[in-house]
């Protein structure tokens, strides 16, 4: 078969054949672009290189007889050929993209997700864009190729290995006395499908929130869990704090984007436990997008410190009103210190998270509105 002199002859060195196959027949679909050969390790591609002289060489950086870039090194010093370099995504730094760059790799492509085949079709465009761009340039520029690729690397590090947020939004409810009846009423009501991490604090001893947990579990399709230490929050589940314990949460080491349970030695000012000021603080200290804080029926004034944080950073607070609290003090606290946007009834609660939870609008200063 004759080819057109204007076409890109490439030559494809990678271990596996299924990934050299996949690779040739991505390739050979563009009309301007041949595979002239393969290799397998890096002693077969020098002796291809120097019997095929292609234009382009892409290279698996796994290849077998490259550690430390040995090959690399050969073809830059034994038969000097553009190479377009196909990496794993951990391997991507500015040191790895230096080194490599100086020994003649003018582009590098990020390979698919790991899996038993990777679908290197997924990346056929990007493949034959920088294929053609190194046919396309005539003098070659280290020092501009590197600036290029700097910028590659670090574009791909904000746009790809910045770790995303397993929740935008966390609700808090907090009440004690007669609160076990109104979390049960509102859980009953909630979306199965909420898309929000739901935190409760009651003040309950040590024994009795496992209990709790079982039959608020009975009643939602949302997953229902005690808290326990290093569990992680996620959207559609509801963490009840164990009794006696106060519960937080922290970053996850490593995504600070992701949030887990946590325990605080920290006594609270009022002494109840859990204590939902701790709780709440934790929150709204936080860097989730969304928070609000609901204040049930109660006996004392512990979350309204708690309620004041999360609006202070821009939350929303509700409290249950009088009418419909069986000891209407814990939200009194929090009405009158001025922080809660709305006080409802407990009929109203239910309604008032799905509604939140479903809007796409960010709350922001006091006085928002669903």
């Amino acid at each position: 078969m004759l080819h057109s002199a204007k076409e890109i002859r490439v030559l494809i060195a990678a271990q596996s054949s299924h990934t050299r196959l996949v690779l040739e027949s991505t390739l050979n679909e563009e009309k301007d672009i041949f595979v002239a050969g393969f290799a397998k390790d890096g002693d077969e591609l020098l002796k291809t290189l120097k019997e095929n002289e292609p234009h382009v060489v892409l290279v698996n950086c796994d290849l077998p007889q490259n550690k430390s870039f040995f090959t690399l090194k050969r073809i830059f010093s034994e038969a000097p050929t553009p190479i377009v370099l196909l990496v794993k995504r951990e391997q991507l730094t500015l040191e790895f993209v230096q080194e490599v760059t100086a020994l003649g790799v003018y582009a590098i492509v990020l390979k698919p997700e790991q899996k038993r085949f990777p679908d290197y079709r997924s990346i056929a465009a990007e493949l034959a864009f920088k294929i053609r761009a190194v046919r396309q340039t005539i003098n070659w520029d280290v020092h501009r190729r590197l600036a290029q690729l700097k910028d590659q690397v670090e574009n791909l590090s904000a746009e790809t290995i910045t770790p995303k947020p397993l929740v935008d939004t966390v609700i808090v409810i907090g009440a004690s006395t007669g609160g076990t009846k109104a979390i049960e009423f509102i859980v009953k009501q909630l979306d199965n499908d909420l898309n929000a991490a739901v935190l409760v604090a009651v003040h309950l001893p040590s024994g009795f929130t496992k209990s709790l947990a079982e039959r608020l579990q009975n009643h939602t399709r949302l997953k229902v869990r005690e808290g326990r230490q290093g569990a992680i929050l996620k959207p559609n589940k509801l963490i009840v704090a164990p009794g006696g314990r106060n519960m937080e949460i922290q970053s996850i080491i490593g995504n600070t984007e992701g949030y887990k349970i946590s325990f605080s030695d920290d006594v609270a000012e009022n002494f109840d436990q859990p204590s939902i000021d701790l709780l709440m603080q934790s929150v709204a200290n936080s860097n989730v997008k969304r928070v609000l804080g609901v204040i049930l029926t109660g006996m004392g004034k512990d979350g309204t410190a708690g309620a004041t944080t999360i609006y202070k950073r821009g939350g929303l607070v509700i409290a249950q009103d009088e009418a419909s609290s069986d000891i209407f003090g814990m939200a009194k606290s929090v009405i009158e210190s001025g922080v809660t946007q709305h006080v409802l009834p407990l009929s109203e609660i239910p309604h008032f998270i799905n509604s939140y939870v479903a809007s796409q609008n960010t709350v922001g200063v006091a006085g928002d509105t669903i």
